[in-house]
């Protein structure tokens, strides 16, 4: 069975990075969805603040990274990773996925749009700190929230997708609850 972790939006929270790494167990590999480091100017500062003690934490993690639209090149640099595009197509089995952060998606409309035009069934995003697991016109939208700055009410959360026979994916709270899944 493979198992990653989806996490987006940490924005340098070292608290809630030792928290999911606490939760998750195992993991073969760990997707970033972008805001990795800066909390950016118009979210206030998260618990657990320390962009330069988290990137000395994830620089030797298997992180595969895509940039946010508060991620900066000098973050790559702390990172030690030489590439984070700001788009990427990852396929597990039968299934093909887009991963972005998604500053520039507006509606579940542009969202359907772009599966549809890479041919794939599941959307992992981030930017909005909303958690959401959701079937729409038999594509999957999953953002993994925020476990640092969540808005809306919502808990902070992340993400996890397990696959072997049958896809699993999960979106949990940093008190451990299950918040949204679903298995296909």
């Amino acid at each position: 069975m493979l198992k990653f972790l989806i996490i987006s939006d940490t924005h340098g929270s070292v608290k809630s990075w030792e928290v999911i790494e606490r939760l998750s167990g195992s993991v073969n590999k760990y997707y970033h969805l972008g805001d990795v480091l800066y909390h950016g100017p118009r979210n206030p500062i998260p618990e657990g603040y320390s962009p330069s003690k988290l990137a000395q934490i994830l620089k030797d993690k298997n992180i595969i990274y895509v940039r946010g639209n508060c991620d900066a090149d000098v973050d790559l640099s702390v990172l030690h990773n030489e590439d984070m595009p700001k788009f990427m197509i990852l396929t597990f089995g039968h299934y093909k996925a887009v991963l972005l952060h998604g500053e520039n998606l507006h509606s579940d409309e542009d969202m359907i749009e772009l599966l549809n035009a890479h041919n794939a069934d599941i959307l992992f995003y981030g930017h909005t700190h909303i958690p959401r697991l959701e079937k729409i016109q038999s594509k999957i939208l999953f953002n993994p929230g925020s476990p640092s700055l969540p808005k809306s009410n919502c808990p902070p959360t992340y993400g996890v997708v397990e696959f072997s026979n049958k896809l699993y994916l999960g979106i949990y709270t940093l008190s451990g609850d299950l918040y949204m899944e679903m298995s296909l």
